[in-house]
């Protein structure tokens, strides 16, 4: 009887210990690690709540996962400088990475998946999150949390982020020094929402199908450059909303099928500057806008509407319009008159989005040939008075050709020298 219950305790031992170890004390392998040392991760699962106040490095492998409930955060970063995490994968938290108080904080080739909210970073500095993925749950924004939420923090940087179903994709408050690049979002409230911060640069970001691609309030010095705002259309839909804005420069994105692309109220000293505004329902909106602003050298194609104000001054000149049908005899790229954006029934449509079966009916073609009409005399409001007759992409492609064509002749005539220098040796 007793060597049958040994036999059985050693089988049982011999099964339980490889499930065992899927299963490791995170914790006490952070704790043994020496100060500006660096931890080794093993493929398997970690489950609990982690802390680190130190600095070290924490590198995962392939299929390295943290785990952790519903109801805590996974992993706590306080009160230190120069940590870093790589290659892990956090599931299941209310928050996946809480940060406050740290200095030097590097994070790439992340993986966040279920769990209300993805990172907070709170007076933090020095930080670069890179390459990272962040899934959010199903259900209605107001049950979400954000990608990412900085608050209180100086020079950051995110790169390369791809977030999807969150409240707002990178929530932005008082902060200054920071650049988001290359980051993808998609199907949240928000992609970006700035709040009380200064020296911002979004850059070559990509939004789709959220309520709004980026949402700017209160905040001063800030470049979105070359970004795609794409599909924005919502009831609420916005590819941009600039309240209460100063020194916003809005140059080279493209804003296609959104409801509204760019929506600027109470805006101050800034610009609008080579961005392409294409089959939006209404491409710039202006209320209560400075007269300093201004929308030049932009694209406006197969929009409903192209420009709407409540009468604010902003300076509008040099942007192409698909719909000015006006001539250049000097042939100098400008029109000879005025552009007046003054849509009447554009401006319904966007209002009532069922007019658009009307496009093109007799009374609407009547009613656009009295808006002409209407607008020749019209001198305060939405005036470009030197419409460019060329859209920028429609310049800059013959330049490219006329580029390579040079190159190939100047090729073509030292080639032909050379033959004839060899000819004439002969």
């Amino acid at each position: 009887m007793v060597k049958k219950w040994l036999l059985l305790s050693t089988l049982f031992l011999l099964v339980a210990l490889p499930a065992k170890a899927e299963t490791m004390d995170l914790q006490q392998l952070i704790d043994a690690t020496p100060a500006g040392g660096e931890l080794q991760l093993q493929d398997g699962i970690y489950k609990g709540s982690f802390r680190i106040n130190k600095p070290i490095k924490v590198i995962g492998s392939k299929n390295t996962i943290l785990q952790g409930t519903a109801k805590e955060t996974l992993l706590q970063i306080e009160n230190s400088n120069d940590v870093t995490l790589e290659n892990l994968q956090l599931k299941t938290a209310k928050t996946g990475i809480a940060v406050k108080k740290v200095n030097h904080l590097y994070m790439s080739g992340l993986k966040l998946t279920s769990m209300y909210s993805g990172v907070q970073l709170n007076y933090a500095e020095d930080v670069e999150i890179a390459e990272t993925i962040i899934q959010g749950i199903d259900g209605h924004y107001s049950k979400k949390g954000n990608g990412v939420a900085a608050f209180n923090s100086k020079r950051l940087q995110m790169n390369g982020l791809q977030i999807n179903q969150v409240q707002d994709g990178l929530y932005i408050e008082n902060v200054s020094q920071i650049e988001l690049q290359n980051n993808v979002i998609r199907n949240s409230r928000y992609g970006i929402h700035f709040m009380y911060t200064e020296n911002a640069k979004a850059i070559e970001n990509k939004f789709n199908k959220n309520v709004t691609g980026i949402m700017l309030m209160m905040t001063k010095n800030t470049d979105l450059q070359r970004n795609e705002i794409n599909e924005q259309n919502g009831l609420n839909g916005f590819g941009v909303v600039l309240f209460d804005g100063q020194n916003i420069d809005v140059e080279g994105n493209v804003f296609q099928s959104n409801r509204t692309a760019i929506s600027a109220q109470k805006l101050q000293r800034s610009t609008m500057k080579e961005n392409r505004f294409q089959m939006n329902q209404s491409a710039v909106e202006l209320i209560r806008s400075n007269a300093e602003n201004s929308v030049i050298e932009n694209d406006f194609i197969g929009n409903i509407v192209n420009l709407r104000s409540d009468g604010s001054e902003t300076t509008i000149q040099h942007n192409y319009y698909d719909d000015y049908d006006g001539i250049d005899v000097d042939d100098d790229g400008i029109g000879d008159c005025s552009y007046v954006a003054l849509q009447s029934f554009g401006q319904w449509m966007v209002r009532q989005p069922a007019y658009q079966y009307f496009v093109e009916s007799p009374s609407v073609v009547l009613l656009n040939e009295m808006d002409k009409q209407t607008n020749a005399i019209e001198t305060d409001q939405l005036v470009d008075e030197k419409p460019r007759m060329m859209s920028l992409q429609s310049v800059e492609q013959p330049q490219k050709r006329n580029i390579g064509k040079i190159v190939i002749g100047i090729a073509i005539v030292l080639s032909g020298l050379w033959l004839w220098r060899r000819e004439a040796a002969i």
